[in-house]
């Protein structure tokens, strides 16, 4: 059974792994998503901004534009390796004073009451004890300051979620990460309030996207650094090939002449430390 350190290291290894392909995905659906949580939670110019999970720096850049050059924007992450690819993207000019930081989420690196924003994307669930990194968000943002998560809502990625579930439960396969990645609104409201936040909003979007074939589909999932770790540790090189072949067969039946439809179900929040 894998302890909290095995998974840490898994989910690091994982990103590290993807890192130089992240973000190819078609039609870029991190990044869109990213514009409307930073289009809701209107970072003020010179803003002192935290970005957690900053992953190559897709909403570090993004924060950095909206804050403006006498902001400061620093992006944390567990991963090396997407920090590496997140460093290039912040060389544009024009851009905020603009840091990257290796560090675990449970552990911010820094002193309490700094931020007046801390910024999280899709990257809640991945934290071991989600608990543990809200609180440390909270600790280092000033009081009045604001969070701003965006999580995946239930339904999402559907059909194809619900379908690959099925799949991997036929080939034994175990979920790597023990949080779930996807949240009902009054239990992220709960887990929000209990971590000390208060004037909690929520917004769920529904988002159509259509990938070119089958084989799009599964990039998508490899390209998720936790999947790819988990395909590793669990099935044989044959077993993967199988797992490949079944899903690309599975997910061809649900395909158009337009390619294969997702429907996405980002979820957005916004709560403020009193």
């Amino acid at each position: 059974m894998s302890t909290p350190d095995d998974i840490r290291h898994l989910v690091r290894g994982g990103w590290n792994e993807t890192a130089n392909t992240y973000g190819h995905d078609q039609p870029r659906l991190f990044q869109r998503f990213g514009d409307r949580l930073l289009e809701w939670m209107a970072l003020a110019k010179r803003a002192v901004v935290l970005d957690v999970g900053a992953g190559t720096g897709i909403l570090t850049v993004r924060a950095a534009e909206q804050v403006g050059e006498r902001g400061y924007v620093v992006g944390a992450d567990l991963s090396a390796g997407m920090l590496a690819v997140a460093r290039e993207a912040s060389r544009a000019p024009g851009l905020a004073r603009t840091d990257y930081a290796q560090m675990d989420a449970e552990h911010l690196g820094f002193p309490a009451n700094v931020f007046d924003a801390v910024i999280c994307a899709f990257s809640l669930f991945q934290f071991v004890d989600m608990r543990k990194a809200l609180a440390e968000m909270v600790r280092v943002l000033k009081p009045g300051g604001q969070v701003g998560l965006s999580n995946w809502w239930r339904g999402n990625f559907s059909p194809v979620g619900g379908l690959q579930r099925d799949l991997f439960r036929q080939f034994g396969l175990r979920r790597l990460l023990t949080n779930s990645p996807t949240f009902e609104l009054g239990a992220l409201q709960a887990l929000l309030e209990e971590a000390g936040l208060a004037e909690v909003r929520l917004e769920a979007e529904t988002v159509d996207v259509s990938f070119e074939n089958p084989e799009a589909v599964w990039q998508y999932n490899v390209r998720m650094g936790p999947f790819a770790a988990m395909l590793r540790q669990q099935l044989s090189a044959s077993q993967r090939e199988a797992l490949h072949a079944q899903f690309v067969r599975m997910v061809g039946e649900i395909a158009s002449p337009d390619g294969v439809r997702c429907t996405f179900h980002p979820l957005y929040a916004l709560a403020r430390k009193p």
